[in-house]
């Protein structure tokens, strides 16, 4: 059997490994393809793409967007298929990186929105706290924990989150950006676009087809059926969603590096398998 890493993150947003080092890892895990997915941002995805050419790996330019639906964050995933795969050119068009940048200046007022909200409880956080030596990346909660974590405040990152980054909390001000607006960037430009762990927003059943109704409305493709916090009942749920719903089943691992210890690249927690196949089926139907 053959297996894909679909959901991958580097230092242009949260992940701890550079993009070709994110390569690298696939393809000593014997992964047959990944998407890059940073947050928000594509920044990455040339030097993955170079460095998977270099190793005989197939890297698809992705992103994973973050918006806003009754109040709670989702993420979705979108990709840019190439005509040809594998494909031995990278195109992005500059269109679609100058449209990302609206989503980098919403995220950019809000990471500024934050560092203000720790300044009024006496917590001094600053732009090169958090940037480290990557003036580029896309900062996340995750930078914020790495911060408060050097400085002493917090022990590790799970206890950042839970006293200080929870969303919606005293410090994390709920985010702006739609799902109408990142669904209207992502059909512009023509991406394959897929609901990221949908189990993760702990929605009821009801309220989950509720999102992906509304999200087929808008052209979502597919559904992150494989994910490594998904167990086998999680996998069985969404595979039927999926066939409810004509979606194409997508799967990865979520890496970020030494920001999820423990997750590895391909194989998740120790137990995720994405099959090739699921590609293929998404490749060969060309529905997006």
């Amino acid at each position: 059997m053959k297996y894909i890493d679909l959901h991958t993150h580097s230092t242009a947003s949260d992940g701890s490994f550079s993009p070709s080092k994110v390569a690298m890892l696939a393809k000593s895990a014997d992964m047959k393809a990944i998407a890059l997915t940073d947050h928000d941002t594509m920044a990455g995805v040339e030097e993955c793409f170079k460095m998977g050419l270099q190793l005989d790996l197939p890297v698809i330019a992705g992103v994973e967007m973050s918006c806003v639906y009754n109040s709670k964050e989702i993420h979705i995933l979108g990709y840019l298929l190439p005509d040809n795969f594998p494909a031995k050119n990278l195109h992005i068009k500059d269109e679609v990186l100058a449209d990302l940048e609206f989503f980098a200046r919403e995220r950019a007022d809000r990471n500024a929105e934050i560092i203000n909200r720790f300044k009024k409880d006496g917590i001094i956080i600053s732009m090169d706290d958090l940037i480290g030596s990557n003036p580029h990346t896309q900062i996340t909660r995750a930078h914020f924990a790495d911060a408060l974590i050097k400085m002493g405040i917090v022990a590790d990152t799970s206890e950042a989150f839970l006293k200080y980054l929870e969303y919606g909390g005293k410090y994390i001000p709920v985010k702006k950006i739609t799902t109408k607006r990142c669904m209207e960037f992502l059909t512009k430009h023509h991406f394959f676009i897929s609901l990221a762990h949908p189990f993760q927003y702990k929605f009821s059943d009801t309220q989950l087809e509720s999102l992906l109704s509304h999200l087929i409305n808008s052209g979502l493709n597919g559904i992150e059926v494989y994910h490594s916090t998904h167990s086998d009942e999680d996998k069985k749920k969404l595979n039927f969603l999926a066939k409810k719903y004509n979606l194409f089943p997508t799967g990865g691992s979520d890496f970020h590096g030494a920001h999820k210890p423990g997750l590895n690249i391909g194989t998740g927690y120790g137990d995720l398998k994405v099959p090739y196949t699921i590609l293929e089926d998404i490749l060969s139907q060309n529905k997006y």
